[in-house]
């Protein structure tokens, strides 16, 4: 039987200042049958539920659809008119926290955190909205002109533009990092320890709607009508519906300019901390993680507010998303699938915009969880991956038997770093990076403590060094160095008078002209001499002994030693025991053949020389 549909149509007189005109629609409806909330949220934004009572906004399209449905409906007053506004002009008088800013003091305040600490803060404009206001975001950190070697992470507000108390605690946030730096030990840790970009509002124009003077007309959409938590690619790329929004778009390039790998995003209407996923029932690889951290948020705000908050959605202030309500195109679920940035949703105050004068209320329940939230980035397994000179790699970390798609994370380019949280347990992290075979690295993580992993790819050649004593020596090199022109060779090197082979000869003091021997290789050995002792020095790539045959003439030939260890003189030259007479260094017969020595063979026939590994 059709349901009969009770409307009460509101006027809403605010109006865009320049995209085009729509009405915002707040109700509620029953709903028994819960599995029907997939098919709704893909048609209108829901809001919240309690209990049978599903509550949601429509803009004129989404709503003329709904309504062909049939639900009973009821109509509700804008969330955001419960209470009188007051604003503040100015941006010392917002600072008191117990007014709403104007837009031209919002940014005015936003600036004025980069010039009053230009060491610790920069103000990023990471793009524009649909009405061409900024959306802007505070990176905070003890060298903020540089990236560091330590992990991003990223809190973000009001993408609900009349979901006001997040804004004002992130304001009051970043306002307090900076001014308790050096005399608040954990404010001080956090700026030092992390990269933290802070996006207070990130719909200014659905917070503007009525205009930059006010907040009394704010609206849930953007200024084209669109739930910005609804706008964000699923996981399988494909989007509700209409296209990505200007102010979506801006939010998805600035993370993908970056590796965030821990964060938050607040919103209003209720009082819960909501963790992935949100589109599936499915739980998400780190779900035990997920619980516990958001058990971190919801614990002490429950401890600091007063009684029964956070306690409206569950008793212990958390909430699995799906399970609450699910919803598609929501920007925790991409953070998380997409940028795998560990997000969770905090919806921190009841009422989407409180009056003005409890915003310092809010801030005194929120303080300690924020910052112990915070420091949760600073736990886990801290890692780096780098090649065997220390040059950052692109890496794959992937836990097997425990990660899926989209919990697999990756380093940071830059530095080579990862963060990976984890509950407290031994973990085998299998690390792939291109050009080298994976490694397995055992790992054990402790609660509140950070896990230092260091992971290298490939072996550095040792260096080879070569003692010239004062007068005539006898060498040879088994590296290829960087450049064998003889000159960078013995770069650095003083009292060099001669270098000579069978028949090439270099005398620093002779004219260019007369110089023949130009170039150092393992492929002979040098007579060198020298005024002073000195230690030669010669990096570079390991030649393969066994893969450099030398070919020898009959008689005497001066040769080069190629393997890497020292070798009796029968070991080293038994690919020619039939053929060997004689082997000499420097007057004597040798019985252990070194490398950085070279050595007179004389053989009895032409033949080949290949020494072992």
């Amino acid at each position: 039987m059709k349901n009969t549909i009770i409307a009460i149509v509101l006027v809403l007189l605010s109006l865009p200042l320049v995209a085009g005109e729509w009405s915002q629609y707040y109700f509620r409806f029953e709903l028994t049958d819960k599995s029907r909330l997939q098919e709704l949220t893909e048609i209108i934004s829901i809001d919240n539920v309690k209990g049978n009572w599903v509550y949601a906004y429509a803009n004129d399209t989404e709503w003329d659809q709904f309504c062909t449905l049939g639900y009973n409906t009821q109509i509700l007053p804008a969330p955001a008119s419960e209470f009188p506004v007051v604003m503040s002009s100015d941006y010392h008088q917002a600072k008191s926290w117990d007014s709403y800013p104007t837009y031209s003091a919002y940014v005015a305040m936003m600036n004025s955190f980069a010039a009053n600490y230009p060491q610790l803060c920069q103000i990023i404009n990471v793009g524009t909205t649909a009405n061409g206001r900024a959306i802007l975001v505070a990176k905070i950190s003890d060298n903020v002109a540089s990236e560091e070697q330590e992990p991003e992470v990223l809190l973000s507000s009001t993408m609900h533009g009349d979901e006001t108390t997040g804004w004002i605690l992130m304001l009051r946030l970043i306002d307090t990092l900076l001014s308790q730096y050096g005399t608040n030990p954990r404010l001080t840790n956090i700026v030092n320890s992390m990269e933290l970009y802070i996006a207070p509002n990130t719909n200014p124009d659905g917070t503007y709607y009525g205009g930059d003077n006010t907040v009394a007309n704010v609206r849930r959409y953007n200024a084209n009508g669109v739930d910005l938590n609804r706008n964000y690619p699923k996981y399988d790329g494909s989007l509700n519906q209409g296209a990505i929004q200007p102010e979506t778009q801006a939010m998805m390039d600035f993370a993908n300019a970056h590796n965030f790998v821990f964060g938050a995003n607040f919103h209003g209407g209720a009082e819960v901390v909501n963790y992935p996923w949100d589109y599936t029932y499915t739980r998400h690889p780190d779900d035990a993680w997920f619980l516990s951290s958001s058990l971190v948020y919801a614990s002490n705000a429950q401890a600091n507010g007063p009684s029964g908050y956070f306690t409206g959605i569950s008793s212990n202030g958390i909430i699995n998303g799906a399970d609450w309500y699910r919803i598609s195109g929501g920007r925790q679920d991409w953070m998380n699938y997409t940028r795998n940035g560990r997000e969770v949703t905090i919806e921190c105050s009841n009422t989407k915009m409180p009056a003005a004068s409890t915003m310092p209320d809010y801030w005194n329940y929120n303080y300690e969880a924020i910052i112990s939230y915070l420091e949760l980035a600073l736990d886990g397994i801290h890692g780096t991956v780098a090649d065997a000179y220390g040059n950052p790699l692109a890496a794959e970390i992937n836990i097997a038997g425990y990660d899926d798609v989209y919990s697999i994370i990756e380093t940071d380019v830059t530095h080579g770093d990862f963060y990976r949280y984890l509950q407290p347990g031994t973990y085998t992290l299998t690390i792939t990076t291109a050009g080298y075979e994976p490694q397995d690295v055992q790992v054990t993580v402790n609660a509140g403590q950070m896990t230092p992993v260091t992971v290298v790819f490939g072996e550095l050649p040792n260096d080879l060094e070569i003692s010239l004593n004062e007068g005539w020596n006898l060498i040879s090199l088994n590296k290829i160095p960087a450049s064998s022109a003889l000159t960078d060779v013995f770069a650095g090197i003083t009292g060099l008078i001669q270098v000579k082979n069978e028949a090439l000869s270099y005398m620093p003091s002779m004219a260019a002209c007369f110089n023949t021997l130009q170039e150092l290789t393992p492929s002979g050995g040098y007579w060198v001499n020298m005024s002073v002792p000195a230690i030669l020095t010669v990096s570079g790539e390991q030649v393969s002994a066994s893969a450099t045959p030398i070919s020898l003439k009959a008689g005497w030939n001066l040769v080069s030693y190629l393997p890497e260890e020292a070798k009796p003189t029968s070991a080293a030259l038994a690919s020619i025991a039939s053929q060997l007479q004689d082997v000499n260094h420097l007057g004597s017969y040798p019985t252990l053949m070194e490398p950085g020595k070279g050595y007179w063979i004389r053989v009895s026939q032409d033949c080949t020389l290949t020494y072992p590994d």
